[in-house]
């Protein structure tokens, strides 16, 4: 008889289907799921340019609030020390090369009826980013550029007394601002300059036992 049929070797089985799936798999990504990578990247990348646009006008109006409160604190103290009559003048205006309006603000004493300059306090414009809104004596402040000559929206006086005064100073985005983001500063009749955001941060702070 022959046995040649019972010494055939037994040879592995190969599943020709699973195979071709486990060689595509290897061979890389789908196209869709390219694009759907490519699409989260997209939209991760543009929130975080919003964020950083953001933070860049928030920081901008931080800085220049924080200069703007420590000029008028020295200005209300000179016109005391002094016995100077000093005023504080805000107007927009077109930003050299450029489209865009750009407020600028300037110290000026009064002397012989009329508003001088003051050569260590020279103008100062904020960048375009920013923009700003004051209430002067109680009543919102519209610039006029036909008002010749321009009056001063706060003034200090020699008796420590000054006009009631409010700006604040923001990054207008598409005509959206956070109120967080909104730096306020106050001049009481009593020329007490507060910043506003920073005395809630240290009442939020003290309230919350950190000092």
């Amino acid at each position: 008889m022959d046995n040649h049929g019972d010494n055939r070797v037994n040879k592995p089985v190969i599943n020709l289907v699973d195979n071709k799936v486990v060689k595509h798999r290897q061979g890389g990504f789908t196209l869709l799921e390219i694009m759907v990578v490519i699409l989260i990247l997209g939209f991760a990348l543009g929130v975080v340019s919003l964020s950083v646009g953001g933070d860049d006008g928030a920081s901008a109006a931080h800085k220049e609030a924080e200069d703007f409160m420590l000029t008028a604190n020295f200005v209300a103290e000179q016109t005391v020390l002094n016995s100077q009559i000093i005023g504080l003048f805000f107007e927009p205006r077109n930003a050299a090369d450029s489209i865009d309006v750009q407020w600028c603000y300037r110290w000026q004493q009064r002397r012989d009826n009329t508003w001088q300059e003051i050569s260590s306090l020279p103008e100062h414009c904020l960048p375009t980013i920013l923009q700003v809104e004051m209430i002067v004596e109680d009543e919102p402040y519209e610039h006029d550029p036909d008002l010749t000559p321009t009056p001063p929206v706060l003034v200090f006086y020699p008796s420590g007394e000054s006009t009631p005064f409010e700006l604040a100073i923001f990054e207008s985005q598409g005509g959206f601002t956070e109120e967080e983001t909104i730096q306020r500063i106050e001049v009481d009749m009593m020329s007490d300059v507060r910043w506003r955001n920073r005395d809630e941060a240290d009442a939020a702070a003290e309230a919350a036992g950190y000092r």
